[in-house]
């Protein structure tokens, strides 16, 4: 039997690294997945955009380090972004005023018919879209 899939955002993904409400329940989601309970998918964007992030906060370059080990080792279903998932943000971004970067989060679960799971609230109104 298959698993479950579900797309988990970097409002989410950050929630592993980071003393935010609701890292717990990010913290269960991630376990689910390294399991083998249910598939994560994301863009190869989450990379940067974790990174990013947690560089910004001043954390320790020892500390992002760490983080990049943890997230390759994760195994988590990485989709190449291609012209579809782009044309697809592209739309998805007009249609519910959104980033290109939120959207192509929710074109990957649309195109996938999954779950997008986000802690981010503008990106709750698109229809895929669960609350973390």
């Amino acid at each position: 039997m298959e698993r479950q899939k579900k797309v988990v955002d970097a409002s989410v993904a950050l929630k592993w690294f980071l003393e935010e409400d609701k890292r717990g329940d990010a913290l269960k989601l991630r376990e689910s997945h390294v399991f083998g309970d249910i598939s994560i998918l994301v863009p190869e964007l989450i990379f940067l955009e974790i990174l990013n992030s947690l560089r910004y906060k001043n954390v320790e370059e020892e500390f992002l380090h760490k983080v990049v080990s943890i997230i390759t080792k994760m195994k988590l279903v990485v989709r190449r972004i291609d012209d579809h998932l782009l044309q697809r943000a592209v739309k998805i971004s007009l249609e519910y005023d959104l980033s290109i970067y939120d959207s192509l989060y929710a074109a990957l679960s649309e195109v996938y018919g999954c779950e997008l799971v986000t802690d981010d609230k503008k990106l709750m109104n698109f229809p895929n879209a669960v609350s973390l």
